[in-house]
């Protein structure tokens, strides 16, 4: 048999997707799982008629940049929201998800051998798209802030990639830390990715886009995810928003890819963008609320983690367990038929830790599966 390619072969899976995984098959064998896993919230969200759009247009290929009535919903969106302003003809493309801007976008400003920065715990799938750009990525350890990034700058360096609101811990980044990554980006001559996907998913503190920080996107590029805030993560619609320079290389990469996001999909949001607002907003509010009491049950029952308030995830110590994560999850899903994320897969320094989503489960259901997990830990120790 012919050779693969080593930079694929070396990959890792996805640690949440290969979780969620094992989940799906327990069901189709009749398995009644507690799900704590998915990177979703579920909504209660309806299906709004679709023999409404224009027929003689759903159907075919959309502007490879995103249809424009979408585009220009979102630049108001952003303006109003979160007083950023970028232009929807040259600054902004809509893709298949925000996980495929990403990596259209490494693809776009990495060259072979540059090197990129993250904190951990770092959202999967990172370091993997880094490497498959054939660049390095530079991992950061969780007990080290965004101030002492500098000590990892080298003259390879081409970037440094933040997640704001942060997935697993919740943590939103201050005006102050982002215009400190923003004054190391000016004086390194660095891009700085900020993948904001969950901006909406935020209680009790203030949201900076790091494109209101950076209006002429000298060194910001900015992703979001209406999959997210929308709560219709299958849908896999995402967009990112740079400079012209930085969106025309993109667009390339774009093009031989994908193409366009589904062209049916773009029109119905574009169609109902302020009515799916009115309907998920709230229901976001509620989500937090219930990571809120989440937390306050953790606080009770003695299980620590990674401060932070937003998002719908919490990242857990298992410490004193003498399991790695990764056995750990196995073995809660294996025995107890509960299912997380091992922390290994948010970097190397995060093997004590595991990723709690509260998104899918009732909070009565979230409660028995943190006593499992509890449990396990004291079992374990």
């Amino acid at each position: 048999m012919p050779g693969l390619s080593r930079v694929a072969m070396d990959s890792t899976e996805a640690m949440s997707i290969k979780y969620n995984t094992m989940v799906y098959e327990l069901k189709q064998r009749g398995k009644h799982v507690l799900v704590m896993s998915l990177g979703e919230a579920y909504f209660d969200i309806p299906l709004f008629p679709m023999d409404e759009l224009p027929q003689a247009e759903v159907h075919h290929y959309s502007h490879s940049r995103g249809l424009l009535a979408l585009r220009r919903k979102l630049a108001q969106y952003f303006h109003a929201e979160y007083a950023v302003d970028f232009d929807p003809d040259e600054e902004v493309i809509i893709t298949a998800g925000s996980k495929a801007a990403i990596h259209m976008t490494f693809m776009s400003i990495l060259n072979p051998g540059d090197e990129v920065i993250y904190s951990e715990p770092a959202w999967v799938s990172y370091p993997e798209q880094i490497r498959l750009c054939y660049a390095t990525p530079v991992g950061v350890r969780y007990q080290k802030s965004v101030y002492e990034f500098e000590e990892f700058i080298t003259p390879k360096t081409k970037a440094i990639v933040i997640n704001n609101p942060h997935n697993p811990s919740g943590q939103v980044l201050s005006r102050k830390e982002l215009e400190h990554i923003l004054d190391l980006a000016r004086k390194h001559n660095l891009w700085v990715l900020s993948d904001e996907a969950y901006s909406d998913f935020v209680w009790g503190e203030e949201f900076i886009s790091l494109a209101r920080l950076d209006p002429n996107k000298e060194h910001a590029i900015v992703f979001n995810s209406m999959s997210k805030n929308y709560g219709i993560s299958g849908w896999r619609v995402g967009y990112v928003i740079a400079n012209k320079a930085v969106i025309s290389n993109v667009l390339k990469v774009n093009q031989h890819l994908i193409t366009c996001p589904a062209t049916i999909l773009q029109h119905y949001l574009a169609r109902h963008f302020h009515q799916l607002l009115e309907i998920t907003k709230p229901q976001i509010q509620a989500v937090l609320c219930k990571r809120k009491q989440v937390a306050a049950y953790m606080d009770q029952i003695g299980l620590s983690y990674l401060p932070g308030s937003s998002t719908f995830y919490l990242f857990a110590s298992i410490a004193p367990s003498r399991l790695s994560s990764e056995e750990f999850c196995t073995r809660l899903l294996q025995d107890e038929y509960v299912s997380i994320v091992p922390g290994v897969g948010y970097g190397e320094s995060c093997d004590a830790f595991v990723r709690i989503s509260v998104g899918a489960a009732s909070l009565e259901e979230n409660q028995l599966g943190l006593r499992k997990i509890k449990e396990l830990i004291e079992k374990t120790s």
